[in-house]
């Protein structure tokens, strides 16, 4: 009987998910402040042009906060767009406030592509990826929709990448396809682990 990384993966969200589920609401709220804070004292986010950032779903580490401060800072801030009716084609498109949002695919905030700029040049750019779960060598175990797969394949194949998970999602080591790809440094409570020298 073949293995089948689908149906593996599908499992392996699913608990990871409850896991994150069964955190106390003060105890998330005290580990995303963490993980934020970890990630604001990261080097490339304060050295890049452009911060590549994303809207939390449900159970997911409340990033809002830090797309606030990065345009307090005065820096560029980008966020995903899952382009409708393609390929999992996933654009990012800068936002100059909290207002500069619409519901887009499966019920994410998304900016609005009729009001905002398209991200066209990703040199300067550091990128936070969310995750359901992340292993010891950077990779991830993501929604299931192959967005940032793509995206990290494509035009941002050689870009600066954190993932950031809460420490109970992390694991040695995940089944890993052909189309995975690691981040650069793996962000989480505890603190940063450095994954490979981004240089």
């Amino acid at each position: 009987m073949s293995f089948d990384i689908r149906e593996h993966k599908k499992q392996q969200r699913a608990h990871f998910k409850a896991l994150r589920s069964q955190i106390p609401p003060k105890q998330k709220a005290q580990w995303d402040t963490a993980i934020i804070r970890h990630v604001i004292d990261l080097p490339p986010y304060q050295d890049c042009a452009v911060f590549l950032g994303y809207m939390p779903m449900a159970g997911e580490i409340n990033v809002v906060p830090l797309l606030e401060h990065t345009l307090s800072q005065g820096k560029k801030l980008a966020l995903p767009y899952c382009v409708p009716d393609s390929d999992r084609i996933m654009d990012f498109y800068i936002v100059r406030s909290m207002e500069d949002f619409a519901e887009g695919s499966y019920g994410i905030w998304e900016p609005d592509p009729a009001s905002c700029e398209k991200l066209v040049d990703f040199s300067g750019c550091f990128c936070l990826a969310p995750g359901v779960a992340f292993d010891m060598d950077g990779y991830r175990l993501g929604q299931g929709g192959g967005y940032y797969d793509r995206f990290m394949n494509g035009p941002y194949r050689d870009g600066v990448t954190a993932g950031a998970c809460y420490g109970i999602c992390t694991v040695e080591r995940l089944v890993r396809g052909i189309y995975d790809r690691p981040c650069g440094y793996l962000v989480t409570e505890a603190g940063v682990k450095l994954i490979r020298n981004p240089a």
